[in-house]
């Protein structure tokens, strides 16, 4: 079963969350630094505490996933790792839009390889969107344990999408 939650519910911002809200806003003014992607996700995993922080950028083959940038408790991986969409949590967010398992997702999912060799339990990914509304990629944040303050993620995801819809939509 998808756990979700209302998003129209309002939240009171803290000091703190208004601050890594606001510092959201300016990373994306930065999108043509050279090290925008890096930067972002470097960004969301000081703010998340995920293990894992992923972009991943549709391919040309349906339902295929190409692994872009991966952060590994707060290490840059390089990898360029394909995987299917199917019988992964990643095929859901592409079918429902933004998603979170607070908890589960590895018995949840149990075709997915990279969950049970990172040891996640928790996941929210947001769809990236290019201009005509198709799905051009993934940002996934993977953890051992349920992920802090998902209305945060939520925002902060969407402050920081336009951005990356522009550079995954450019020619590889």
């Amino acid at each position: 079963m998808l756990k979700s939650w209302n998003p129209r519910i309002e939240v009171a911002w803290s000091t703190e969350e208004k601050l890594i809200l606001d510092a959201a806003v300016l990373l994306a003014q930065q999108v043509n630094q050279e090290s925008y992607i890096s930067d972002l996700l470097s960004f969301l995993h000081q703010h998340s505490g995920a293990d894992v922080v992923m972009l991943c950028r549709k391919t040309t083959l349906p339902k295929e996933m190409q692994v872009r940038h991966l952060l590994l408790k707060g290490e840059s991986m390089a990898l360029q790792a394909y995987y299917p969409l199917q019988g992964t949590p990643c095929a859901n967010v592409n079918r429902h839009g933004i998603l979170y398992f607070a908890e589960g997702v590895q018995k949840q999912f149990p075709q997915d390889h990279y969950l049970r060799v990172f040891r996640i339990e928790s996941y929210f990914g947001a769809p990236i969107l290019g201009a005509s509304g198709e799905l051009v990629g993934i940002v996934s944040l993977l953890h051992h344990k349920p992920l802090p303050h998902p209305h945060l993620l939520e925002l902060l995801l969407t402050i920081l999408s336009p951005p990356l819809e522009t550079l995954l939509e450019k020619p590889v």
